[in-house]
């Protein structure tokens, strides 16, 4: 029978919910695009909210962490994390929502690759599977996409190798900090180098009027606040390689709400990418094992 241990479905669920709250963000966004906003201007004010909260919920966990490790995460968001929401974002006003996560999503070669090379997680003929299949669900998500923009291709791969850096970075400051007082960190990094930029370019006030500001809370309360701290606890429990491939539910979660908010209609070979990926990510989770005989019950 399947059985899971208890550490690692808590992972996996946190991972999911993690993809299912980053989806959020880029509808929200694009309808923030739709009233005017700018992309500096909505990612500096998303980040600053959410670092604000972050930091509220992590409270004294911010004064336990080591200088160095603080200096780390601040660093990284406003570097790494910062440099992959601004090349995803910006990829979004030059092509296709779908094309856009398909190419962010070659990542996982790169973190999956690294993380075997290094000995942190083993690449096993299950995991080979299930990145197969879910670069072939992904694929057929995004196969709708028409008319890509050359640069906007670049900037969602570049964003790609950012993300993959990232992930793989967070994981080594996971293991001596809290992950919320680090998200907190990370946020504000992030925030702060957007801030640079809007007062830099004058964008900061290109927000989207009120229905701009109402996206960029609920993208910042949920695409960040939520859906990072999830991650970033998650990646703890199953490590970077899973856990990025967990989030590629993001995909097709994606899809569906634009459908329903942005009426944007599914395709049949989108639907199957969905179904694929869904399938290649709980055919990954599952630890079969032969069941034993009744006289000799599993050992716990």
């Amino acid at each position: 029978m399947a059985r899971f241990r208890a550490p690692h479905i808590r992972g996996t669920v946190l991972c999911l919910a993690a993809g299912m709250a980053f989806s959020v963000s880029p509808v929200l966004v694009q309808i923030a695009y739709a009233h005017g906003a700018a992309v500096s201007g909505v990612l500096a004010w998303r980040y600053l909210v959410a670092a604000l909260l972050l930091a509220g919920i992590a409270g004294r966990r911010l004064l336990e962490i080591r200088p160095k490790a603080a200096i780390a995460a601040f660093a990284l968001g406003a570097l790494v994390y910062a440099l992959d929401s601004a090349l995803f974002f910006a990829s979004l006003e030059r092509t296709s929502a779908p094309l856009a996560s398909l190419l962010h999503y070659a990542h996982l070669a790169l973190v999956v690759g690294v993380a075997a090379v290094v000995g942190r997680e083993r690449l096993t003929r299950r995991r080979l599977f299930a990145l197969t299949g879910i670069f072939a669900g992904v694929a057929l998500v995004g196969g709708a996409a028409v008319n890509p923009d050359g640069l906007g291709i670049l900037m969602a791969l570049g964003s790609a190798t950012a993300y993959a850096v990232y992930i793989l970075l967070s994981d080594r400051l996971l293991r001596d900090a809290d992950p919320m007082a680090l998200t907190a960190l990370l946020t504000a990094g992030a925030s702060t180098s957007f801030l640079v930029a809007g007062a830099v370019f004058g964008t900061l006030g290109a927000v989207g009027g009120p229905a701009g500001l109402a996206c960029l809370a609920g993208a910042a309360l949920v695409g960040s606040v939520f859906a990072v701290s999830s991650f970033l606890k998650g990646v703890r429990l199953v490590g970077p390689s899973t856990a990025s491939l967990l989030v590629t539910v993001e995909v097709p979660v994606t899809i569906a709400l634009a459908a329903f908010v942005l009426k944007q209609h599914l395709a049949p070979a989108q639907l199957g990418g969905a179904a694929l990926v869904v399938g290649a990510i709980l055919a990954m989770q599952l630890k079969w094992r032969p069941r034993l005989p009744a006289a000799r019950p599993a050992s716990s």
